[in-house]
């Protein structure tokens, strides 16, 4: 703890004694914000200040009186936009005298009629890292190393997650989180988050939010919190991007283009993927009985697997008049994602002497094709900040899955073959409706109330056969472990919120949400069948303040769930190791999370941001991944509502501008971990520290380079603990802006073959050591092309499922 103290201890002062050293002789440009319909000024808008390059260079926001004042590099020509909630989107253009420090500007007037109630927003020149009451967002598209990467790459570099080399996210050290595209549910994240974030560019993601405390309006679903990903828009009547990347570890084409006349917006996007996954795996296990070792078991596997997989997105919005607009919206994904391994396993007395030893080849596929398509319509009332949204989401999706493991002696004789075929078929229906009402003329007070329906019906068939006792060579059906597991999940909830803002900067919002779920599941060949129902009430509020024009504090509370879904529920066992089996567990609940949250944010304008959060969740009925061993030393895990733990630490995240050309940000998290199982007698406690990095300097010639590292310390489970693990970038930019060119070139963990992480699992029958090497070393090169000029496109609301547990994946 000393170290980790010294270390947030050097990184403040770091940035703290940047921001004394910046120069005084800023230019300030100052301006007021007024209401057309009754001269009243209009806080809390958002000024956003474009030069002569259509380059964001600055952003702030009106204070309560509407006055704004924002820092320009230099005299000369800009575009100011200007957007506020319950107001039309207004442009100027302005001219900043040369011989000036300090220039003020007519009054601007706003015009009452367009976009919805949104959080107060905290910003600055080409930040990384923003604030909101709840949340933080990464601006992504602001850094250079995310070319030519994926969605994983760009979350790795967020403020609170954590990403694993096989692209597994957690917030806080908790995995049960959700994962959104623009605001809206995804079927391709709720199947296999990380297969998901693997298939989606780094060049389409405009920002990352972060939702630690998520309010009312949010599906209750999600106990670590909710991370919604922003695309990029399109840019004029006809713009686009192309972009296409290759690297020794994976290859990439990118095209999306954009459409805008009239009424009609169109949005068309597509992903070509070839991604090449290389590991291994060596794990070492000792049984025991009676506290006496009985055997131990090795076992390497080697995994090199390439992944051919794509995506589309089509975004379509028609605005009927200035009140009414109608949007269509599909994404499709298709893939193969193959899981072939060779493993060798060899058991041991604990004299030394071999009881057994074998080989195996597991030939392992996941073919996958889904889509979902929203229907949505919006309408806009004449009095400022109403507005009724409407959706409904369809999204149907299927998966072909299976293995065919062989195992063979040190001759290569057959000694046994086990085959697993798995159809999975989903169907799914949302309905959505979103209402929010100004309760006063100063547009200060809103209602916001919503109702939501899910339909989910699964059916997932699957057989598996085997070789029998007197011939290896001959496969017959294990009836026993085949089956027809027809699942269904219906949620029906409702929502109301009360949104304030107060004089003297004050702003509150809180809500309640009432979700009432109802499971069923069958199988059809042995008739057994199962239903939970539950209800569940879901608080949540945050208190902002804003202490003057730099500070502002934010506190939090929220309850958060986490339901089991199929994949958790299956009991189809992967037996294609079969030292180590796997299964769903028909029998799981739901898990109950209570959070909150004191956060700091310290915004200087175009120079330095930080943001720091104190923070503490009580999880009861944690759904945990448990392990056990019988007599024979084999493995069988599954997950199990055995436990409950208790979190608290400290975020820190912070950028700064050190002179025009360099930039730093970082981020800092620690985390005292409390976990406690009665009915396993475990106690474990511990700390756990992650930090990274980030440096970018631009040079002369419309060069740039970045450097990115991470690092994560050991972390307690459980069960045990994993290890620390680092990850680090460097990346070099060349901008050719006649004809929008931009190359990038990357370096992944150059100076390593492999990163190793190990879990250990401390149980009274068994220790187990698991060494996991990630082969992630790779040089990227990246050309991107853009096309088109520069236009604003709306942001409307779509349909957001994050009430589905997301999938990891390894």
């Amino acid at each position: 703890m000393k170290r980790i103290c010294w270390l947030i201890f050097i990184f403040t002062g770091l940035v703290l004694h940047t921001l004394a050293q910046q120069p005084a002789d800023k230019l300030v440009l100052n301006g007021s914000l007024k209401d057309s319909s009754n001269a009243r000024p209009v806080a809390y808008a958002t000024i956003s200040v474009w030069n002569q390059h259509n380059v964001n260079i600055a952003s702030t926001y009106s204070l309560e009186n509407g006055t704004f004042k924002i820092e320009l590099p230099e005299p000369g020509a800009y575009k100011l936009e200007l957007s506020c909630v319950g107001y039309r989107h207004k442009e100027i253009r302005i001219q900043f005298p040369a011989n000036q420090l300090s220039y003020k500007i007519d009054p601007v007037v706003l015009s009452p009629g367009e976009d919805v109630l949104q959080e107060i927003k905290i910003t600055g020149r080409k930040r990384l890292i923003e604030q909101k009451p709840g949340m933080l967002v990464y601006n992504a598209e602001t850094d250079v190393t995310n070319k030519g990467g994926t969605a994983a790459d760009v979350l790795r570099k967020a403020p609170i997650l954590n990403v694993d080399a096989q692209g597994n996210v957690s917030m806080r050290g908790s995995s049960n989180l959700k994962i959104l595209i623009n605001g809206k549910y995804s079927g391709q994240m709720a199947r296999s988050a990380a297969d998901a974030l693997n298939m989606m560019p780094a060049a389409m993601i405009k920002s990352v939010e972060i939702v630690t405390t998520p309010s009312a309006k949010y599906d209750a679903e999600g106990a670590a919190g909710v991370i919604n990903i922003i695309t990029q828009k399109g840019k004029s009547d006809v713009s686009g991007t192309l972009e296409a990347s290759v690297s020794n570890l994976e290859q990439m084409l990118n095209p999306r283009i954009s459409f805008a006349k009239n009424k009609w917006n169109v949005n068309l996007a597509g992903h070509i993927h070839r991604l090449r996954r290389k590991g291994d795996v060596m794990m070492e296990r000792t049984s025991f009985s009676n506290n006496s070792p009985v055997n131990l078991l090795q076992q390497i596997t080697q995994k090199d697997n390439a992944a051919p997989h794509g995506s589309a997105d089509l975004a379509i919005t028609y605005e009927i008049d200035e009140k009414n607009e109608l949007s269509f919206g599909a994404n499709a994904w298709i893939g193969n994602w193959p899981d072939d391994s060779r493993m060798t396993s060899t058991v041991r007395l604990p004299n030394g002497s071999i009881a057994e030893q074998y080989a195996q080849y597991i030939g392992a596929s996941n073919n996958y094709l889904g889509v979902d398509m929203n229907i949505g319509y919006n309408r806009l009332f004449k009095r400022a900040g109403q507005q009724l949204t409407l959706l409904a989401q369809s999204s149907p999706s299927r998966d072909k899955s299976g293995y065919d493991a062989v195992q063979t002696n040190e001759h290569n004789q057959l000694l046994y073959r086990e085959l697993n075929n798995s159809k999975t078929r989903n169907r799914e229906w949302t309905i959505q409706a979103d209402y929010i009402h100004p309760l006063n003329k100063k547009n200060t007070l809103h209602l916001e109330a919503g109702t939501k329906i899910i339909l989910r019906n699964v059916g997932n068939r699957y057989n598996v056969s085997a070789s029998n006792a007197q011939n290896a060579e001959i496969t017959e059906p294990v009836p026993g472990r085949s089956d027809d597991f027809r699942y269904k999940q219906d949620v029906w909830a409702g929502y109301s919120m009360l949104k304030v803002n107060f004089k003297n900067n004050w702003y509150l919002e809180a809500g309640a949400r009432l979700e009432a779920t109802y499971i069923k599941g069958h199988f059809i060949y042995n008739g057994t069948a199962f239903d939970n129902d539950f209800l569940n009430f879901i608080p949540s509020a945050t208190l902002s303040k804003k202490l003057d024009e730099w500070n502002t504090l934010n506190l939090s509370y929220t309850k958060r769930l986490t339901r089991p879904y199929i994949w958790d529920l299956n009991p189809n066992a992967d037996a294609s190791d079969p030292k180590n089996i796997q299964s769903g567990n028909p029998a799981l609940e739901p898990e109950i999370a209570h959070q909150a949250e004191l956060s700091y944010g310290l915004n200087t304008g175009s120079d330095f941001f930080m943001n720091t959060a104190l923070f503490w969740k009580q999880t009861d009925n944690s759904i945990i991944q448990f392990v056990e061993t019988d007599n024979n030393g084999i493995s069988y895990t599954s997950k199990q509502n055995l436990a409950a733990y208790r979190q608290y630490g400290l975020n820190l995240s912070a950028t700064a501008n050190l002179t025009q050309q360099w930039g730093l940000n970082g981020n800092i998290n620690i985390n005292h971990l409390d976990y406690s199982s009665s009915a396993l007698s475990v106690l474990r406690k511990g700390w756990a520290t992650d930090f990274n990095l980030n440096t970018t300097y631009k040079l002369p010639r419309n060069f740039s380079v970045q450097a990115f590292g991470e690092y994560n310390t050991r972390m307690v489970t459980l069960l045990g603990y994993r290890t620390g693990r680092y990850y680090y970038s460097f990346a070099g930019k060349k901008e050719f802006k006649k004809i929008k060119i931009n190359v990038t070139l990357a370096a992944v963990n150059l100076f390593n073959k492999f990163i190793s992480q190990e879990d250990v699992f401390e149980r009274p029958d068994f220790y187990s050591r698991i060494d996991n090497r990630y082969y992630s070393r790779a040089v990227k090169l990246t050309v991107n092309w853009e096309f088109g000029g520069m236009y604003r496109q709306k942001e409307r609301k779509k349909i957001s499922n994050d009430d589905v547990n997301v999938q990891g994946r390894g």
